[in-house]
């Protein structure tokens, strides 16, 4: 009998497997999820256009079509996120880069030395939530009741924590196998971790909320942060936010990234024995649809968005009308980017003709600053392992069959809220006897940092090699997340050059020196944690990047230079179609999202947040478009159909 050797045995699993999942894939499709088709996609009526398939676009879809008699057409510019690296926790990292992102860029960042800073986006059905990490995080109920104050009503904690239970499926740890909810996986529990505030959870929702694999290095963190003084919180999304522990995810009870594409739209609610169920509308979502600008008419001196075009996947133009109303869900980048190549914008544009003058449209750019800090440890840590091909068929028997083992990991398993009174009391005193202390937390009990433990060497998203681990060695890396920047940026457009416009990203991060000071503080804090990890056994690990040698804890200026040379985004962009009242001169969409000026267009995504919340901001998303969803429902409950309101479909 040959032998065969180890890589070799790997390489056949890993085809084998690859083999499978595209049979399957081929064998599951969905005739309703395919690119755009003139011959039958024009003869349909739409109710509503949804434009991007992303994190709020799916939700909406799916509530809006609970009525069977609703049409809802989505336009998403990327394809299935049912891919491999997007069902595995632990390959999110795989899609920053690829065809299931924008592979977006700032402009040079003047206030850091110049840099671009990459900014992954997902270009895939569920959007960001099909690559990002999965915690389930939604901030300090402080937050939410600060977007009430600010003139939004309907918008305070305890409205928004109705529709956080809306959505939510949230999987009780402690239910035995066999339960209809209980484990479907061989995961090892962590009872202490696993506490949680029943009443501030639902249960009946899509979206799934679950505890998988925890590394023991994350449970050093735990230890390290309670050691230095950082009180342990039994449930972030529970009455207050700060302290630390555990993260919860969104992955399913099959140890599969929960997206919103998979939760509302996937087979669960569309289907009923393998057919499209007769109680609910019909979504018709179409790939590789590329949104070029909203559709405006002026109807007896009222403006009124009455359809889109857009790019098929063939690069012709097409144009579909809506029966009652567009809905624009592109995201913090992409809604104010199509909003503006619509000709609704602050300014006319030298190459598209203005229609509507929003000043705040692009303004108001906020997003979650992190910088990173590494660390060395021994080979008995609990952390990722550089792969061995030969290893990789346990790793995939563990996950497939168990649903255990490294990619059942989401990697940011653990993570701190804190605030500066806490961990820098003398900076504070400092800053407020200068005159120079900003406190932009929404209350006493919202946090001004995070710090996410990842069980390996990360820098700047691993776009490159020398960002990914440098020698093989185990690392983890403590990131600190400044949660209430000051500095504020914008999002612009390129004139139009052949055929294509650019979505200029100007975060400004560090405009404001404040920022910089307080990111100063956070890797002070983060080295603290840092050594109390050291004496972990499980843990054990030494500063190596940048190393206290070369960045002294005494030295304010390298350490400025470091943060400003180091940090990343960390995929948290808002505001850039603010909410807000009429009397706000930077609000894009009232309290009930409509866009000031336009009839029948509303944006339901994080763009419309007042202010970026303390949080990571896929859980208020979801949250917006449930709430929207519902808003839309009740605007056209005393609406009769009139034939003479249904559009006649045409091709440019």
């Amino acid at each position: 009998m040959p032998k065969f050797s180890k890589p070799a045995i790997g390489a056949a699993v890993l085809g084998g497997a690859a083999g499978a999942h595209y049979l399957n894939k081929k064998r599951n499709e969905d005739p309703t999820r395919k690119p755009w088709d003139p011959k039958t996609d024009y003869q349909m009526h739409y109710d509503y256009i949804v434009l991007g398939g992303g994190t709020a676009g799916c939700v909406l879809a799916s509530r809006l079509a609970e009525d069977p008699k609703i049409n809802v057409l989505v336009l998403e510019a990327g394809y299935s996120d049912d891919i491999s690296a997007s069902m595995k926790p632990a390959l999110m990292s795989t899609l920053w880069f690829s065809d299931a992102s924008w592979n977006l860029t700032t402009v040079p960042q003047v206030h850091a030395y110049g840099r671009i800073m990459s900014q992954p986006r997902g270009k895939v059905l569920g959007g960001c939530s099909s690559i990002n990490a999965m915690m389930y995080h939604r901030g300090p109920p402080s937050d939410f009741d600060e977007w009430g104050t600010l003139g939004n009503e309907g918008w305070n904690y305890q409205e928004c924590l109705r529709y956080f239970k809306k959505s939510e499926g949230f999987n009780d740890p402690n239910l035995p196998v066999g339960h209809p909810k209980g484990p479907l996986t061989k995961r090892i529990r962590k009872p202490h971790y696993e506490e949680f505030e029943p009443e501030y959870h639902g249960t009946e929702g899509p979206w799934q909320i679950t505890y998988h694999h925890l590394w023991g290095a994350a449970e050093g963190f735990i230890r390290g942060n309670i050691a230095e003084g950082v009180p342990f919180n039994k449930d972030f999304n529970g009455p207050n936010t700060l302290g630390v522990n555990r993260v919860q995810t969104f992955i399913q009870r099959d140890v599969i990234r929960s997206s919103a594409a998979r939760a509302y739209l996937g087979p669960d609610r569309l289907l009923k024995d393998g057919k499209p169920r007769v109680d609910r509308g019909n979504i018709r979502i179409v790939y590789g649809a590329h949104i070029v600008r909203i559709l405006v008419q002026n109807r007896r001196g009222t403006k009124v968005a009455i359809g889109a075009e857009f790019l098929d996947n063939n690069h012709d133009m097409q144009r579909v009308m809506a029966v009652k109303e567009v809905l624009l869900s592109a995201g913090a980048f992409g809604s104010p980017h199509i909003l503006l190549a619509s000709g609704i914008g602050p300014s006319p544009h030298p190459t598209i003709p203005h229609i509507h003058t929003l000043p705040g449209v692009g303004q108001n750019l906020a997003d979650h600053l992190g910088v990173p800090i590494n660390f060395r440890c021994p080979p008995t840590t609990q952390v990722f392992d550089v792969p061995r091909i030969w290893n990789i068929p346990k790793v995939l028997f563990e996950y497939g069959f168990r649903g255990i083992g490294p990619l059942s990991s989401q990697g940011a398993e653990t993570a701190c809220f804190v605030r500066l009174e806490d961990i820098a009391p003398e900076f504070v005193a400092r800053e407020k006897a200068n005159g120079t202390w900003q406190d932009r937390a929404s209350g006493p009990e919202a946090p001004h940092a995070e710090v996410i433990f990842a069980p390996s060497y990360l820098r700047h998203h691993m776009k490159e090699m020398r960002d990914r681990n440098p020698d093989g060695e185990k690392y983890y890396t403590l990131i600190g997340l400044l949660l209430n920047p000051v500095s504020s940026g914008t999002v612009k457009i390129s004139d139009v050059k052949n055929g294509k416009i650019e979505t200029l990203i100007d975060p400004n991060f560090f405009e404001d020196e404040f920022d910089t000071r307080v990111m100063v503080e956070i890797v002070r804090f983060i080295r603290r944690i840092g050594e109390k990890m050291r004496l972990d056994p499980a843990c054990a690990g030494v500063e190596v990047n940048p190393g206290v040698k070369n960045v002294p804890n005494d030295d304010d200026a390298k350490l400025q230079e470091y943060v400003k040379m180091h940090s990343s985004v960390y995929y948290h962009p808002t505001s850039t179609c603010r909410m807000g009242p009429s009397s706000d001169p930077l609000a894009v969409v009232d309290a009930r999202l409509n866009v000031y000026g336009i009839e029948r267009l509303r944006v339901v995504d994080a763009s419309i947040m007042p202010k970026l919340p303390a949080a990571h901001t896929c859980a208020p998303t979801i949250m917006i478009a449930e709430k929207a969803a519902d808003m839309i429902k009740e605007d056209w409950a005393e609406e009769s159909s009139r034939v003479g309101d249904v559009p006649v479909q045409s091709k440019l």
